[in-house]
């Protein structure tokens, strides 16, 4: 394992997660993810969530389910690895940040997305998009790029594929 992960975007994996307490006493979710960083160097890393104020706990809750969080109940989380209340397979997207308390720096995770970021979160039906986009006129540039970027049509070498008779 390395030393410190950098900032950055990386894919990781649930390792271990639990319950634990804060210094107030209040409860605190506990996520370990393990992930290789751009030099392929190993890491795990933990991340922490809360649950008492409202927002904290829309945050906290959210970043379980993209985990694969399988009940509504954070206590369940004290079950542990290897009770499928976090999906230990799946991969997801976690966010590394630089962030100063009391005076000292330190790496943290900062966000648990989906793979693919969280612009995926946040997407539009179809009816909404259809709205967005009324009133450009992007057909002709659409189906240029389309055109240049489409794949090479395989040849047919099926019979008659080119008015050619049919050997039989």
């Amino acid at each position: 394992m390395a030393e410190k992960a950098k900032p950055g975007i990386y894919e990781a994996r649930v390792v271990d997660y639990g319950i634990s307490k804060t210094k107030k006493g209040e409860p605190m979710a506990m996520v370990r993810f393990s992930f290789f960083d751009e030099d392929n160097d190993g890491h795990q890393m933990n991340w922490y969530g809360t649950f008492v104020h409202p927002k904290a706990a829309e945050i906290s809750c959210e970043a379980l389910a993209v985990c694969g969080w399988t009940t509504n109940d954070p206590a369940d989380l004290a079950k542990g690895t290897g009770s499928g209340v976090l999906d230990e397979e799946a991969l997801v997207s976690i966010t590394l940040k630089v962030e100063e308390y009391n005076g000292e720096k330190r790496t943290k995770i900062a966000y648990i997305n989906p793979v693919g970021g969280a612009g995926f979160r946040d997407s539009l039906a179809h009816g909404e998009a259809v709205q967005m986009f009324s009133g450009l006129n992007l057909g002709g540039v659409a189906a240029a790029a389309r055109q240049k970027h489409a794949p090479a049509k395989p040849k047919n070498f099926a019979p008659g594929a080119d008015n050619e008779a049919t050997p039989f």
